[in-house]
């Protein structure tokens, strides 16, 4: 079976019971340590750090350029499994480029305390941000990164908070209603689902910022013609797309192989 349908039973079941499609979207673990799998940075340029985000305390890691670019930083926002952990290889293959990086948990995620909402996702971008421009770097060389759910307080950072160096999308959703009546097949408003709007194809329109989106062409959870399709054409130049023939919805950077999908980013951020 294809793994919409195994998506698909757990909404149906969701709508049965009376709950939201927002514990589906934000899809929270809680620990008490982070294990960063197969880690391989060393120690010395690693640091967790914690920032309020109101009365929440979030907590993430900065990891320190190799050398190569110490004059960027990658605001990296994950998607919506469980915790950073969980994006670790991304930090991983991130780290290769010699930029700085910052990935951190939203409220409810991982080591980060409060209740995950829509409203609560974007003031969490915006203490991120507020703890990048902490450590000296201005809006022009912050490269903002956004996978998945993370797309959301990504393109909401780039619309409304700052102009970044560039900002590049990885199978983002056009908007809860797209996610639930296209890529998920449930024919109904998104409203019965979830209050939120999550509405990444009205926020592009409003950005000029160099922008690259990244789609696999068979992703089957978040479709790319309901979807990344979408966004795109909404999109300003200068705007770039690689959409990745048979890739799904995780297994970009290994479709287009680690070093062409670090070439591209990197080319697209230089």
């Amino acid at each position: 079976m294809s793994r919409s349908f195994f998506v698909l039973l757990p909404l149906v079941m969701l709508m049965l019971s009376g709950c939201s499609l927002d514990g589906f979207l934000f899809n929270t673990e809680s620990l008490n340590t982070y294990a960063l799998p197969d880690n391989t940075i060393p120690d010395s340029l690693l640091e967790e750090v914690t920032f309020p985000s109101g009365d929440n305390t979030l907590y993430g890691y900065w990891v320190e350029s190799s050398g190569s670019r110490p004059g960027l930083a990658i605001l990296y926002c994950h998607g919506n499994k469980h915790n950073l952990d969980e994006y670790w290889d991304r930090v991983l293959l991130m780290h290769r480029l010699g930029t700085n990086l910052l990935i951190f948990d939203y409220r409810g995620f991982g080591r980060s305390e409060g209740t995950s909402s829509e409203e609560g996702i974007y003031r969490d971008a915006d203490a991120a941000l507020s703890f990048v421009h902490s450590r000296g770097f201005s809006s022009d060389s912050i490269v903002v990164i956004g996978y998945s759910l993370g797309n959301v307080p990504a393109i909401y950072l780039a619309s409304e908070r700052i102009k970044p160096r560039a900002l590049i999308s990885e199978a983002p959703f056009a908007s809860s209603s797209s996610l639930t009546q296209g890529s998920l097949g449930l024919d109904l408003p998104a409203g019965w689902l979830t209050e939120g709007r999550f509405d990444n194809a009205d926020r592009i329109k409003r950005i000029s910022t160099p922008f690259m989106l990244i789609h696999g062409s068979a992703d089957d959870f978040v479709r790319w013609r309901d979807n990344g399709r979408v966004i795109f054409e909404n999109a300003h130049e200068p705007k770039k797309l690689i959409l990745v023939e048979g890739g799904n919805h995780t297994d970009l950077p290994d479709r287009l192989g680690d070093s062409l999908y670090l070439a591209s980013i990197e080319q697209w951020i230089r």
